[in-house]
């Protein structure tokens, strides 16, 4: 019987939809359709498919399949292995290099090399890095309104503002540095123009420092 390795993620923002367990359950019924022997289902529990990086259990996974130590890899979906378009296409080339079955319990065989199977995959690709940028969109909605209702948000409040009794509420001094950030933006400077600025006019970051770039940038998207 041939062997089979497992795949099963799920993110911090996807937290109440498809959950680990089911996943699970899932994969182990797919391999038992297809007299798969199911040596385990490694796992990424809240960790975002945006990349391959950082994902121990996905790079367990694909050491697998590189070195062929397994037939064939099972999924409840492609995007669990990845959400990002490039990633999901040098992933699928490697199974198919390799020669081991990439099986998903929702989309069925995805190492076919038909001329149609060879076009989904450019197609599937796109479409899972589409739906982690309207995920990573409603987020940020979702946050902005708590934001606008006062709510507080979790972990620490983005530059702007604090927490007082609970509520999410503007720190005075921050909210000039963050109107001053888009007044500079919208005057055509770069983000390390704006931090070269901030400087000159004597703006620290809550820690003291000059502002770079990345928290420059930072500013600008949570005040989006």
């Amino acid at each position: 019987m041939k062997k089979a390795l497992g795949y099963k993620r799920i993110s911090k923002e996807e937290e109440g939809s498809v959950s680990l367990d089911y996943q699970q359950a899932e994969i182990r019924k797919l391999c038992q359709a297809n007299d798969l022997t199911l040596l385990s289902v490694e796992c990424d529990e809240g960790i975002s498919g945006k990349s391959l990086a950082n994902r121990p259990g996905i790079q367990r996974v694909l050491r697998a399949v590189d070195q062929r130590t397994v037939d064939a890899v099972v999924v409840y979906k492609s995007d669990r292995v990845s959400r990002d378009g490039l990633e999901s296409l040098q992933v699928e080339k490697l199974f198919l290099k390799r020669g081991v079955a990439y099986l998903s319990c929702t989309e069925g065989n995805l190492t076919s090399d038909s001329v149609d199977d060879e076009f989904m995959r450019f197609i599937r690709a796109g479409l899972n890095q589409r739906e982690r940028k309207l995920i990573s969109l409603r987020t940020r909605q979702a946050l902005k309104r708590k934001r606008e209702k006062g709510e507080r948000v979790g972990g620490r409040p983005a530059y702007g503002w604090q927490v007082i009794n609970g509520k999410l509420v503007p720190e005075p001094s921050e909210q000039r540095v963050v109107c001053r950030i888009r007044e500079l933006q919208g005057m055509g400077y770069t983000t390390r123009g704006i931090g070269k600025a901030l400087h000159e006019e004597g703006y620290r970051t809550r820690k003291g420092t000059c502002f770079n770039q990345t928290q420059v940038l930072r500013v600008l998207r949570k005040a989006a």
